[in-house]
């Protein structure tokens, strides 16, 4: 397996997990104006759009995630914890996404309104505080350890 990992450069969790960031910030800020201006439907649609992208993205930004390590072979002491830490916000910041993409819908099918659910937009939120912790701590690794710098 190891060698189809190879397929791709070793920079390819960076090159991916931006646009994992950027889908993340605009999704819950679609909510939020959604929330604002209720009775236009479009900023529902959209936010539904973005968290659906939003999950895709997140899900391509851990597989680049596991290629690039592939290509790590030393771990600067005292990385352990950072990598841990930025590994499970990782995972939350995928796990609120679905959660709100689950709530949205069932707030979709139980009222028939395309409208933002106030606690799907309080998930995309709790999304948005993970990936920008992960993301702080994934420069953490790259900036203060040299992680991931040939």
């Amino acid at each position: 397996m190891t060698s189809l990992y190879h397929l791709f450069p070793s920079t390819i969790h960076p090159m991916v997990v931006h646009f994992t960031i950027a889908v993340n910030y605009l999704c819950t800020l679609g909510g939020l104006v959604g929330l604002i201006w209720r009775k236009d439907h479009f900023w529902g649609k959209l936010f539904f759009l973005l968290l659906a992208l939003g999950i895709l993205s997140t899900i391509a930004a851990g597989a680049a995630g596991v290629i690039s390590e592939s290509y790590i072979s030393t771990r600067p002491s005292g990385i352990e914890p950072v990598f841990h830490d930025h590994k499970t916000y990782a995972m939350l910041t995928g796990l609120f996404q679905v959660i709100a993409i689950a709530v949205q819908s069932f707030s979709w099918w139980r009222t028939r309104s395309m409208r933002v659910s106030f606690w799907a937009f309080l998930l995309s939120i709790a999304s948005t505080v993970c990936v920008s912790m992960a993301g702080h701590l994934g420069g953490t690794m790259v900036y203060q350890y040299g992680f991931g710098v040939h």
